[in-house]
């Protein structure tokens, strides 16, 4: 099933709420990810779902180096043009971060110093839980060892409460939630489905990835603080490190 992410179209549309929404936040995510990953300048980052490249922006600003993928041309685009307006070099790299180890190629393997996917990029979008476990496998397999990955997905706890006879948009029973372009939608009709998981299975898809020391915490834009999750927040924050030695 194509992305939404690939549509032109979409992602014009999208654009300018994602800016409105989360731009005037990232200084603050960054901060925060700079202590949760401990990192200093100038380490390597790898930047999954990167979109516009509001974060690896501001990373390459405080002096990382970061590579940034994603799946949308268009977004890739305006992540380079914005790069280069604010006077910095990050690499972009096009594709889905399922094909994440023939994306990297000799990087696939312990170069980067930390990894992050914010904005429901990776986990849940991919087809299912194997390809789920596989991406964070590549993931743990590009870190460095005792290196650190952040990543954001939806809290499935708040969408299974809120779930009710008739809602034929989720699944509880795959913890499926069905999305699709509205009628009003003047283009090439666009679907998705993303596999919402609760905390205790994040936690499993982590571990059966390879991932030690694994952590679970709430999240808001803006919000980073390592704040307890609560049951109806709208996302959760995971972190996990690749293990100091071999696996």
């Amino acid at each position: 099933m194509k992305s939404p992410w690939e549509d032109p179209q979409f992602v014009e549309l999208s654009l300018k709420h994602l800016d409105a929404k989360f731009l005037p936040g990232t200084r603050q995510e960054v901060d925060f990810l700079e202590t949760a990953l401990g990192l200093t300048p100038p380490a390597k980052v790898l930047d999954l779902g990167c979109g516009a490249g509001r974060h690896a922006i501001e990373l390459a600003r405080r002096g990382y180096q970061v590579v940034g993928v994603d799946i949308s041309p268009r977004l890739l685009e305006a992540a380079r043009q914005r790069a280069a307006q604010a006077g910095v070099k990050i690499t972009c790299l096009q594709g889905s971060v399922a094909d994440l180890p023939s994306l990297l190629g000799d990087a696939a393997e312990a170069a980067f110093d930390a990894a992050i996917s914010i904005g429901e990029a990776g986990l849940g979008a991919l087809g299912g839980w194997q390809r789920d476990v596989a991406f964070l496998r590549a993931v743990r397999t590009a870190l460095k060892p005792g290196r650190g990955l952040v990543l954001t997905t939806f809290n499935g706890l708040r969408r299974y409460r809120q779930w009710q006879p008739g809602d034929q948009r989720f699944d509880f029973l795959r913890g499926i939630q069905k999305w699709e372009t509205p009628p009003t939608w003047q283009g090439t009709p666009l679907r998705e489905a993303v596999r919402l998981y609760i905390p205790a299975e994040a936690r499993m898809l982590f571990e059966m990835a390879g991932f030690e020391n694994v952590r679970i915490y709430g999240c808001q834009p803006g919000q980073f603080e390592g704040q307890p999750l609560r049951i109806d927040d709208i996302e959760m924050m995971i972190i996990g490190n690749a293990p100091r030695g071999e696996v």
